[in-house]
């Protein structure tokens, strides 16, 4: 996806989130939090270097608004978030051995649930628009790790809500791939983000 259809993209979502507000049930508000994030994935050879992301778990954060659609006991949840999370990637023989990719992202995820007193239960699609992604790994390995700019995946979870307040502990998958290609090599990572996601949420009207 080039930078001008990224930006159509942001744009019509945006509209469409804040034009929701005009309906009674809808409520909006901010959130942010942080995420715990790993990645699966092959193992390349790339010349005499083994490449592979670590296992390890990063922390993040991520920033953004939410909507909430609410009839009785069931909701429909969209956000647009800002996203900034670190991966790293092993690199041997090196010097320099561990590489760290950053990403910036915007996420959309859109959570179904329903709720029973305070808490919720909830589960949904989301996108994710790659914005920048930074790391030494050309100059480490003189190929060039080519991800992709929109990938797509769930999120699953639970949640409490309190007043104009909400918390929620979510699981995320990313379904398709992050990197698209690698330079001077037939390989891939396969590589597919997982993330602990924990946010906290207030809400400019009661619900």
């Amino acid at each position: 996806m080039n930078p001008a259809m990224k930006h159509l993209t942001l744009s019509i979502v945006i509209m469409v989130i804040f034009s929701t507000t005009a309906i009674s049930q809808m409520h909006l508000g901010i959130r942010g939090g942080i995420y715990s994030t790993w990645v699966t994935a092959d193992k390349v050879e790339i010349g005499t270097k083994d490449v592979d992301f670590s296992n390890k778990s990063n922390l993040g954060f991520h920033v953004g608004i939410v909507a909430e659609y609410k009839t009785s006991r069931v909701f429909i949840q969209p956000e647009l978030l800002y996203s900034s999370v670190r991966c790293d990637i092993n690199i041997d023989p090196s010097e320099e051995g561990l590489t760290e990719l950053e990403l910036k992202k915007i996420d959309l995820p859109v959570m179904v649930g329903f709720k029973i007193g305070a808490f919720k239960f909830q589960a949904g699609p989301m996108a994710s628009v790659l914005i920048k992604d930074k790391s030494f790994f050309k100059d480490i390995t003189n190929s060039d790790l080519r991800l992709n700019s929109t990938t797509f995946g769930f999120q699953a979870g639970v949640g409490v809500d309190v007043s104009r307040l909400t918390l929620d502990l979510k699981y995320e998958r990313m379904l398709s791939r992050l990197d698209d290609d690698i330079t001077n090599t037939n390989d891939n990572f396969n590589a597919r983000l997982n993330q602990l996601v924990f946010s906290i949420g207030l809400f400019f009207q009661d619900r």
